[in-house]
């Protein structure tokens, strides 16, 4: 019998390629205002947190020059 392996997971948040480094860092800052707010649900915090740090990325991505 063959093991079941599923595909790996498919990224649960992505930016628009054309978001500035100003909007994604402001972003990423009410995202992670609103997971230090839901102290009380930490999975819905955790998710925050996760959204916030692809919106730092997009951020680092803008100061890289292509």
């Amino acid at each position: 019998m063959s093991k079941v392996r599923p595909d790996p997971p498919h990224p649960f948040f992505i930016t628009h390629p054309e978001l500035s480094f100003e909007d994604a860092l402001a972003y990423a800052s009410d995202l992670l205002q609103c997971a230090e707010a839901l102290g009380d649900s930490p999975k819905t915090a955790s998710y925050l947190a996760k959204m916030a740090k692809v919106m730092v990325d997009r951020s680092l991505e803008c100061m890289t020059p292509s």
